[in-house]
C-alpha cells in the first residue's frame, strides 16, 4: 500500500515536469516493489515456479528502477546489461534452490541479488552526489538497504533453520522485513520526494534568473554566482579563470540586417557557449551583446584554449539571416583569478583584455597583461564586413 502511494506521488510529480525522467524511472520502482509484495504476500502457493519468476520480475525491476533513477538525477549512466545479468542469474539460482529441501537457498539468493545491485547503485550514485543533506541521505539509505539485504537473511537462517516459504511467512523475521521494508520505503521515498521537490523548485528559480533570448544566466544571477565560485575556489585552492567575449560590429548587424537578426545572432552565441562549456563553468550574458564566463578549476593558457575554440567556432557559424558568405566574429578577453581578488577586479582585468583585442582587429583573444592579442585572424578569413553589405 505504502509503495502504491508513493508510486502515484511520483508519477504525479513527474507529469509535472515530464523532463524529470528520473521521476518516472522511481514511480515504476516502487510499483513494480508494490506488486511483488502483493504476489508474495496473497499466493496460494508461494513456492511454485510462477510465483518465484513474477516475485523475482517484480523485485528486480523494482530495485534496478530505484538505482536507475537516483543515479539518472545525478547524470550518472549504470550498466543496465550488468544489472540485468545480476537478475537474471539470480533468477536461475532461484529456481533451482525451489526444488531444494528448504527455503533457505532461494530466500538468500533472492536477498543477495537485490543487494548486489543496490550495492552497485550506491556507489555508482555515489560518484556525482553532492554534499548537500538530501544527497548525503539518499546515499546512507541506500547503503543502509545493502547491508540489509546480505544480513537480514543471514540471521533469519540462523534462527529459524529449515523452513519453507509458506513457513518463512510465519516468522517473526518475516513481520521484522515488512516492517523494516516499510519504514525504509517511507524514508527513501520521503527524502526522493524532497528532492524531487527542491530540483523542481530549483528549476523554477533558475528559469526566472535565465536571460529568454540566450537560455544564460542574467547579469544580477550570474555575478553572485560568481562571487559564490570565487568562494568555493578560495576554500579548495582551485584556480578560476574568467572569459568576456563581445560580438564584433553588432552595431552594424542590427543596422543592416534588423534587430531580430541581431536577437538570433545574440541566440546562437549563447548556444554555442552553453554547448562549450562544463556543468562546472557558469556563463551568463551581461550585456546587450557581451558575455561572461568563469571556468572552474583552470589555469590561464587552457582558458585561452577554450576562448579560442569558441571563437573558432563562432567564425563558423551560419546565422539565419544574414547572407550566406559573410560570419559575424566575436573578441575575448582572458584573465585568471588571483587569490583574494573580488569579483569586479578580476572582471576589469579580463574586460580590458577584450578593449585590447577589439583594438587589437577584432575576431581575436587577449590575455589579461599581454601588449597585443594571442590570436589575429586574417579578414581573408573573417568574410566580408558587415559595412561593406547592402541589406
Amino acid at each position: 500500500m505504502l509503495s502504491t502511494v508513493f508510486a502515484l506521488a511520483f508519477f504525479i510529480l513527474w507529469r509535472r515536469d515530464p523532463s524529470a525522467t528520473w521521476i518516472a524511472i522511481i514511480a515504476v520502482g516502487y510499483f513494480s516493489s508494490a506488486l511483488g509484495f502483493f504476489i508474495f504476500h496473497f499466493t496460494d502457493d508461494p513456492n511454485g515456479i510462477i510465483a518465484i519468476v513474477l516475485m523475482h520480475l517484480c523485485y528486480s525491476l523494482g530495485t534496478i528502477s530505484l538505482v536507475w533513477g537516483i543515479c539518472a538525477r545525478y547524470g550518472q549512466p549504470i550498466n543496465h546489461r550488468l544489472y540485468i545479468a545480476i537478475a537474471v542469474t539470480g533468477m536461475i539460482l532461484m529456481i533451482g534452490a525451489s526444488f531444494g529441501v528448504d527455503y533457505n537457498a532461494r530466500l538468500y539468493t533472492a536477498n543477495a541479488c537485490y543487494g548486489l545491485i543496490l550495492a552497485l547503485g550506491t556507489q555508482t550514485a555515489a560518484r556525482k552526489a553532492g554534499t548537500e543533506l538530501l544527497d548525503k541521505a539518499i546515499i546512507l539509505l541506500l547503503a543502509i538497504g545493502t547491508f540489509q539485504f546480505f544480513v537480514r537473511p543471514l540471521v533469519a537462517i540462523m534462527v529459524e533453520g529449515s523452513m519453507t516459504a509458506a513457513e518463512y511467512r510465519e516468522t517473526p523475521f518475516y513481520a521484522l522485513m515488512v516492517v523494516s521494508l516499510a519504514l525504509a520505503a517511507v524514508s527513501l521515498a520521503l527524502i526522493l520526494l524532497g528532492a524531487a521537490l527542491t530540483d523542481q523548485t530549483k528549476a523554477v528559480r533558475e528559469d526566472a534568473e535565465r536571460d529568454a533570448l540566450t537560455g544564460l544566466k542574467m547579469r544580477g544571477p550570474f555575478e553572485a554566482q560568481a562571487i559564490a565560485m570565487l568562494n568555493r575556489a578560495r576554500d579548495k585552492d582551485v584556480p578560476v579563470s574568467v572569459i568576456v567575449a563581445d560580438i564584433d560590429h553588432f552595431k552594424r548587424v542590427n543596422d543592416i540586417w534588423g534587430h531580430q537578426v541581431g536577437d538570433t545572432a545574440i541566440a546562437s552565441f549563447g548556444d554555442l557557449l552553453r554547448s562549450t562549456i562544463r556543468d562546472t563553468d557558469i556563463a551568463g550574458r551581461i550585456g546587450g551583446e557581451e558575455f561572461c564566463i568563469l571556468v572552474w578549476n583552470c589555469p590561464e593558457e587552457p582558458t585561452l584554449n577554450l576562448a579560442e575554440r569558441i571563437r573558432a567556432r563562432f567564425e563558423q557559424l551560419p546565422i539565419e539571416g544574414i547572407s550566406d558568405d559573410v560570419r559575424l566574429t566575436a573578441s575575448f578577453g582572458v584573465a585568471q583569478w588571483v587569490t583574494d581578488e573580488g569579483y569586479g577586479r578580476l572582471f576589469a582585468r579580463a574586460d580590458a583584455a577584450l578593449y585590447r583585442a577589439k583594438e587589437g582587429g577584432r575576431n581575436c583573444t587577449s590575455a589579461d597583461g599581454d601588449d597585443r592579442p594571442r590570436a589575429v585572424v586574417s579578414p581573408l578569413k573573417q568574410g566580408p564586413d558587415p559595412r561593406e553589405v547592402r541589406a
